[in-house]
């Protein structure tokens, strides 16, 4: 998952230099509408989504909601610019995030197409399909995912980024960015900008100072990370490489819709893995079992089938269903056999962490795997 970074050697002079673009916060231009939230701080433009049909995540993370009619008071944190997921979730029950109406999450400059708009108690909303995020919902073969997104946590800006920039993610569950190389290097003090989730995609390049890169976001802005905060896509992987990266996120609690490091649901953590790996595969559990036969959702990976447990390959894709039930709703990485039991790297239920347990114990029927990966 790491890469060699080459930094720049830089004076004292040099890094005292450092600065960050001027930010300004917008306001949303409608008709008796009031202003928009202020704007995440990595973003330099001041250009909201509103009447775009191509627009790209603003804020560290977006949450995708089923209707704007179904947030919550306690929602409120979650809807705002710049967004503010650890307080939203440390100020919900266990029963409030039981009743999350999510549909997903999309991470910061992930690319959206918006179909419609709807003003709703002054809040403008519009509703996307996330790129990145394959579903038999989608129709039109985008490869996206749909729900409804605040327009303010959205933006018509995209800057094309420095010539001799490359891709890279962030490799931990989640990694602060800073306005300056100082504040990055120090990893904390006034300087922090925003906490990014894993697998948040920037353009980068080399930074000031050894030990820091410099990644520029969806609007231009700089921001600033250790260097071994982020990494590029490895160009070979396999399943041990799907159950090293799902074994960090061992403890993180469960979040239903989640798709960052700040909560998975099931199928969110395995997509989400997947995607830091390079391979796009459905965001949801019946299609990442239904794309090992024969029903693969446009923008998708295509896998194999496979039945019995004895011939499962870690970082394959398991799959059960309920006691009573057919369909597949539960799904998590095969990560090998301990004292001769198979295993499984799974984000279970609400209240429950993400966790390594037999696949024996999960409390549901095993109905076969996916496997996206041969090697």
């Amino acid at each position: 998952m790491y890469s060699v970074k080459t930094v720049l050697a830089a004076t004292a002079a040099a890094l005292l230099a450092l600065t960050a673009p001027t930010l300004t916060a917008p306001a949303v231009a409608a008709p008796a509408a009031p202003a928009a939230a202020p704007r995440s701080a990595s973003s330099a433009a001041p250009r909201p989504c509103e009447g775009s049909p191509t627009c790209w995540v603003d804020v560290t993370v977006a949450q995708v909601w089923v209707s704007p009619d179904q947030v919550r008071p306690v929602d409120a944190p979650a809807t705002t610019n710049p967004a503010d997921v650890r307080g939203w979730l440390a100020g919900m029950s266990l029963d409030e995030r039981r009743e999350v109406a999510g549909e997903t999450q999309a991470l910061h400059g992930v690319r959206v197409t918006v179909d419609r708009s709807e003003w709703r108690d002054g809040v403008l909303w519009d509703h996307v399909w996330v790129h990145g995020q394959p579903t038999p919902r989608d129709q039109a073969g985008r490869g996206a995912y749909p729900g409804w997104i605040p327009d303010r946590q959205l933006t018509s800006e995209r800057r094309r980024p420095p010539a001799g920039t490359h891709e890279e993610r962030v490799a931990r569950t989640t990694a602060r960015g800073f306005s300056t190389a100082r504040a990055a290097l120090a990893g904390g003090g006034s300087g922090q900008i925003a906490e990014y989730s894993y697998n948040t995609s920037f353009p980068v390049e080399a930074g000031p100072v050894p030990g820091v890169v410099t990644a520029h976001s969806t609007g231009g802005g700089r921001v600033y990370f250790r260097a071994d905060d982020l990494a590029r896509v490895p160009s070979t992987r396999g399943g041990a490489d799907v159950v090293a990266a799902a074994r960090a996120f061992l403890g993180l609690p469960y979040l239903w819709s989640g798709t960052s490091g700040f909560g998975y649901d099931c199928s969110g953590l395995t997509s989400q893995v997947y995607s830091a790996l390079g391979v796009t595969i459905p965001r949801d559990a019946q299609p990442q079992f239904d794309a090992g036969g024969v029903q693969v959702p446009a923008g998708s990976a295509a896998g194999v089938r496979i039945t019995g447990t004895a011939d499962l390959r870690p970082g394959d894709i398991v799959a059960f269903r309920p006691a009573t039930g057919t369909g597949v709703t539960h799904v998590g990485i095969y990560s090998g056999t301990r004292n001769g039991e198979p295993m499984m790297i799974n984000s279970p239920r609400t209240g429950d962490p993400v966790t390594e347990e037999p696949i024996a114990s999960s409390g549901r029927v095993y109905v076969g795997a996916t496997r996206f990966l041969t090697r």
